[in-house]
């Protein structure tokens, strides 16, 4: 992770500064998610309008399990992107991936280039899959991940009740960053161990 982390601060197109989020972060994230239309964050796994929403994001960061890159444009948060991921168990291979940006840094190729990100950067910690889980009326986004070369590979039925208590499909996507198989060397440590003695 340190080897990573050490690509930002990352200066991408639009005089944007790409880093992951830190203890100062609080309240440019309060003003950021204020500027997020209200329709859209009743779709939220969290009431991101809540202080203490936040302050737990900062208190608990662990890069490892979660990492948070936020893009700045000045002082300003314009968009904020998640990677997560399970350190342990059958599902270490994947990385999950979440992404909000601000109404008015959208249609400018920013969702695209932070989602390459994420491509990039599950090259490097070893995820061989990148998952994502959006709602059946988040249109744009399923839109996104599939010019993103991600796939559908189901959708769930009321899976999913928003922050206003409307029910909805989940529909999963992933894309394939590498063969899993590759990430699992005590797969081939068995089978060593399987052609040891009989006869």
């Amino acid at each position: 992770m340190h080897v990573v982390l050490q690509r930002y601060p990352k200066a991408v197109p639009g005089q944007i500064i790409l880093r992951p989020m830190n203890a100062s972060d609080e309240a440019a994230l309060v003003s950021f998610f204020k500027r997020i239309p209200v329709d859209e964050r009743q779709l939220f796994r969290e009431d991101v309008t809540r202080l203490s929403v936040i302050q737990a994001w900062i208190k608990n960061l662990d890069y490892g399990r979660i990492l948070p890159i936020l893009a700045f444009q000045g002082s300003r948060i314009v968009a904020d992107a998640t990677l997560h991921r399970d350190q342990g168990g059958w599902a270490r291979h994947l990385g999950k991936v979440r992404l909000t940006l601000d109404p008015e840094f959208r249609r400018q190729g920013l969702a695209r280039l932070l989602m390459q990100e994420f491509i990039d950067l599950a090259k490097h910690l070893g995820i061989a899959v990148l998952e994502a889980e959006i709602l059946d009326v988040q249109k744009k986004a399923a839109v996104l991940f599939e010019e993103m070369g991600f796939q559908r590979d189901a959708t769930l039925p009321q899976r999913a009740i928003d922050l206003a208590g409307r029910v909805h499909d989940l529909q999963v996507y992933s894309q394939a960053i590498s063969m899993p198989e590759a990430l699992a060397p005590e797969a081939r440590l068995a089978e060593a161990d399987a052609d040891v003695g009989g006869g």
